[in-house]
């Protein structure tokens, strides 16, 4: 039996795209702080440079090793270029949890990627004939990616403002944690919804209605717009954030369980884990160089975490390159294309869709805690 059948991608697809929207709009609520560029460059680089160039080299890959036509591995390597946010931030990394800004990078990656890799989709399926992109991709740019893109961020922020300043009136002193997760399901519910009615990217929407959420919502406050809650930790931000951790818990566990159930009915081959292993050891490293390093110096923000150390350093480049873990996202985009117009290579895909997703998990996890030992900044700065 094929890991996943064409005519079972729906239903599984209908349950991965429910732990991925619950865990993007998780991840929104932890990542609170600045809205400035100096904090978000690195990430925006990682989402903008590194998942194309992902996506090229893995496509690259599969033809050449595996075999498969060049229009079916553009959609593969499209598959596997986004990261996981969830997967990313459950590892035990004691470095990371010392280096905010490390840490922060990788999640913001995660949630980027995962979100934005949709119209990267859409326009590798339209170059296999199946996918209206209209003359010159034009239609694609129109509707796939500016309406889709910018409209999920401004219901996001809307239905987000909108729960956090209700919440803010209901319990001015933010002592009721069950009012804040009533009202933050109720923002996430209301904010898919509203994304498939006016169909527009509701992975980018969930997103962006947890990060405004967590800062209490745009207010108009002397004369300008201003966050409810300003840019301080509080209380209120503390309890999401916690709760927030609990259920990417869950997400975490039930990503890998299903992960090794589909897995356990396909048929590895030695090839594919070479596979799985070239793109993890080789393919994340050059292209996340790429990403940070490309045009201008990129820095990290010049941040310290609890141990004190700077940010900027090759030690720290050297994790943002390894840990790149793919997970539940690569599942849902999947689950898309097999739902989607048949693909002569569809259980292909999925076998090595799978095994890669499989060996990520593995091979970061047994990683994470020697190369989280090291003191933050050992190697030295940049």
């Amino acid at each position: 039996m094929p890991p996943l059948e064409l005519e079972h991608a729906r239903a599984a697809q209908v349950f991965i795209e429910a732990v991925l929207v619950l865990g993007l709009f998780c991840t929104g609520l932890k990542l609170t702080g600045p809205l400035d560029g100096t904090r978000w460059r690195v990430p925006l680089r990682l989402a903008s440079i590194t998942m194309p160039v992902t996506a090229a080299l893995t496509a690259g890959a599969a033809h050449v090793l595996l075999g498969i036509p060049i229009p079916d591995a553009i959609v593969l390597g499209v598959i596997l270029s986004p990261t996981d946010p969830v997967l990313a931030s459950c590892l035990e990394q004691p470095n990371l949890d010392s280096n905010a800004a490390v840490r922060f990078a990788l999640s913001a990656e995660g949630a980027l990627t995962s979100s934005l890799a949709l119209p990267l989709l859409l326009l590798a399926v339209g170059f296999a004939g199946d996918h209206d992109l209209g003359p010159l991709a034009v239609r694609w740019l129109a509707l796939d990616v500016i309406w889709a893109v910018a409209g999920g961020i401004l219901l996001g922020t809307l239905v987000g403002s909108l729960g956090a300043r209700a919440y803010a009136r209901l319990d001015a002193r933010a002592e009721t944690a069950w009012l804040a997760v009533l009202l933050a399901a109720a923002a996430l519910a209301s904010t898919y919804g509203a994304a498939l009615l006016v169909q527009v990217n509701g992975l980018v929407a969930a997103l962006a209605a947890g990060m405004v959420f967590a800062r209490g919502g745009w207010v108009w406050r002397s004369g300008r717009l201003a966050w409810g809650r300003g840019s301080r930790p509080n209380p209120f931000s503390r309890q999401l954030a916690s709760g927030a951790d609990r259920i990417e818990r869950l997400i975490e566990l039930a990503a890998v369980v299903l992960i090794g159930a589909l897995l356990a009915g396909s048929a590895i081959r030695p090839v594919l884990v070479l596979f799985a292993l070239l793109m993890l050891v080789a393919v994340r490293p050059l292209a996340a160089r790429l990403g940070i390093g490309v045009g201008a110096r990129a820095r990290l923000p010049a941040e310290r975490g609890a141990e004190g150390g700077s940010t900027d350093t090759s030690g720290d480049r050297q994790m943002l390159a390894w840990f790149g873990v793919r997970g539940v996202a690569s599942l849902y985009y999947l689950c898309l294309v097999l739902d989607g117009p048949a693909f002569d290579n569809g259980d292909n895909l999925a076998a090595i869709t799978l095994t890669v997703l499989a060996s990520s998990i593995a091979l970061h996890a047994l990683t994470a805690l020697p190369l989280g030992k090291r003191p933050a900044g050992a190697q030295g700065s940049r």
